[in-house]
């Protein structure tokens, strides 16, 4: 039996100053973006005082994944081509993955961490464009990219808690944050959510965290939750050696709160492993 351990989810990320604070080109980024009267060529200007950035992100735009047939050789073009919200998540997505890649830990491998988020971002993704209403949910892709990071933060601050919380889990045949919930008292969704908070990103992305387990809790961002919960669950079932254990995996062949199937959600993971091989090896450069 797993004694309760007195912790909480704000004392383990104010408790590090790396995970506390957001980056800093993000949150300026932000800030210009969110003013009415912002010029995008202060914001391309903005991302290219970034050499390192820029280059990664010319990378991404030019690459077979959104087939502009012409080369884009400035972050101001790449704004008028793809817009400034698939700008905002790929810089969104380049800097968390270089904060976060530098946390240390002995559970799970950068590489592997993040080949799984991409792919519950794509997959994401993919399903909304199947959707009725796909075109108001554009954030998926960021959701599913940052919904398993609480993970990342208990594997680093916790990890022998996390351990003992996988033994049990794979010893009573309960989901892995189940397992979080009764060793640590809480489970990696909710410090995600929390993260998300504190870094004052979209509350869109700190909900569909929240509430992976119930998305018909989420309000108004309730199909967003169950897109990107039954993307992960997808996943992780398809892809990671330890489902059984990381997660609780949907079952695919239930209608879900946004109408794919099995036979759909195969379709689409065809076009997952496409876009992933596009994508994964310009985003991720560990």
């Amino acid at each position: 039996m797993y004694a309760f351990t007195p912790l909480s989810v704000r004392v383990i990320l104010n408790g590090n100053v790396q995970l506390a604070s957001p980056p800093e080109l993000f949150l300026k980024l932000n800030e210009l973006l969110d003013n009415p009267g912002a010029d995008l060529r202060d914001a391309g200007t903005l991302i290219e005082n970034d050499p390192g950035l820029t280059a990664r992100l010319l990378r991404v735009v030019n690459s077979a994944f959104y087939g502009i047939p012409t080369k884009v050789t400035s972050i101001h073009r790449a704004l008028n081509i793809v817009g400034i919200h698939e700008i905002r998540s790929l810089v969104l997505t380049t800097l968390v993955i270089d904060k976060f890649s530098s946390l240390t830990n002995t559970l799970m491998t950068m590489k592997e961490f993040w080949a799984m988020s991409v792919r519950c971002a794509l997959l994401a993704r993919l399903f909304a464009s199947c959707h009725p209403f796909g075109e108001r949910l554009k954030a998926v892709f960021l959701c599913g990219l940052l919904h398993e990071i609480g993970r990342l933060v208990v594997y680093h601050r916790l990890p022998e808690l996390a351990r003992a919380a996988a033994l049990l889990a794979e010893s009573e045949n309960i989901s892995y944050q189940e397992g979080e919930r009764r060793v640590i008292g809480f489970d990696h969704y909710q410090v995600g959510a929390e993260l998300a908070r504190l870094w004052k990103l979209p509350e869109i992305i700190a909900v569909t965290i929240e509430h992976h387990d119930t998305p018909e809790n989420a309000d108004v961002f309730s199909c967003e939750a169950a897109l990107v919960a039954q993307a992960q669950s997808f996943v992780y079932s398809r892809y990671s050696n330890h489902a059984s254990r990381d997660t609780t995996v949907t079952d695919m062949d239930k209608p879900s709160l946004f109408g794919t199937d099995i036979a759909t959600a195969n379709e689409l993971a065809q076009k997952l492993d496409e876009q992933f091989n596009q994508v994964f090896k310009l985003i991720y450069a560990g």
